[in-house]
């Protein structure tokens, strides 16, 4: 099945320009907290593993998996103020903390974002399931889609990476395991982080895809409102992403306020959530 890639040319939005470059820049605070929240609740997951606090160790976890995911999608569309070599190495970086690999990801990604819903289009593919086969597909999503792209990159640099970030996960892991008599939270953190990734099915693809038209529009949902949005680092905000994923996420409330009319003018209804 082909359909029209949802973006804001096949849409008939205005340009950036007509809506406004700021919402491309981001402030010195923005641009330096970003890159840190994922050391930050790393370092929060380790403070209460040696502490024994482990009640606390699922939602730090979840905030962690959450600002982690957010900092590399923007490092993924460039949207994080970086260039393309910092950008390989911060990929890199950021594989090592979820135990994915990080240009992988932006390969299927940028494809979904290229051919969204088609046939080959591997990331979107759990949107056409069911509850249960999105649940179901997540324990082999990651490998999968390691393999889906290394099998269709056509760069053999792209490759390279992408096998040097499942060499770096493996060893981590092995690391992990013979630390074990000395500390389990390097274990307990990958683990955690892991089964943390059997959710990418349904949370990437089936919910912000659930049941799409062939309108453009209908293609991606967006959750509207104040804490939802903010809980979920402004991912909720799919629709504007796909439209203009140049567009860092810290400015995607923006973006969303400047686009409702012309959602209004084309009968579109976001979803409200508190």
């Amino acid at each position: 099945m082909l359909t029209t890639a949802a973006n804001r040319r096949n849409a008939g939005l205005p340009n950036l320009k007509a809506l406004g470059h700021d919402l491309l820049l981001a402030t010195t605070f923005q641009r330096t907290l970003w890159p840190m929240l994922p050391l930050m609740t790393l370092a929060a997951f380790a403070g209460a593993f040696t502490l024994d606090w482990y009640l606390l160790l699922p939602p730090i976890m979840i905030a962690h998996f959450l600002v982690s995911v957010t900092f590399t999608h923007d490092v993924v569309h460039g949207a994080a103020g970086v260039n393309r070599r910092h950008a390989d190495w911060i990929l890199f970086g950021m594989s090592l903390v979820l135990i994915e690999s990080g240009h992988a990801f932006r390969h299927t990604h940028l494809h979904h974002h290229s051919h969204c819903l088609d046939d080959d289009d591997f990331e979107g593919a759990p949107a056409r399931m069911t509850l249960g086969e999105a649940l179901l597909a997540g324990p082999f999503y990651l490998p999968r889609l390691w393999l889906e792209a290394i099998r269709t990159t056509k760069h053999a640099r792209e490759r390279r990476w992408m096998m040097a970030e499942l060499g770096a996960a493996l060893a981590l892991i092995a690391a992990a395991v013979a630390l074990l008599q000395w500390s389990g939270a390097p274990l307990a953190y990958f683990g955690l982080i892991w089964g943390g990734s059997f959710l990418y099915p349904l949370t990437t693809a089936w919910l912000p895809h659930y049941k799409p038209t062939d309108a453009v529009l209908g293609q991606a949902r967006t959750l509207r409102g104040k804490l939802v949005p903010a809980l979920l680092c402004n991912l909720s905000y799919h629709l504007e992403h796909h439209l203009y994923p140049q567009v860092p996420s810290f400015n995607l409330p923006t973006l969303a306020g400047r686009l409702d009319p012309y959602f209004a003018e084309r009968s579109y209804h976001p979803v409200a959530v508190y």
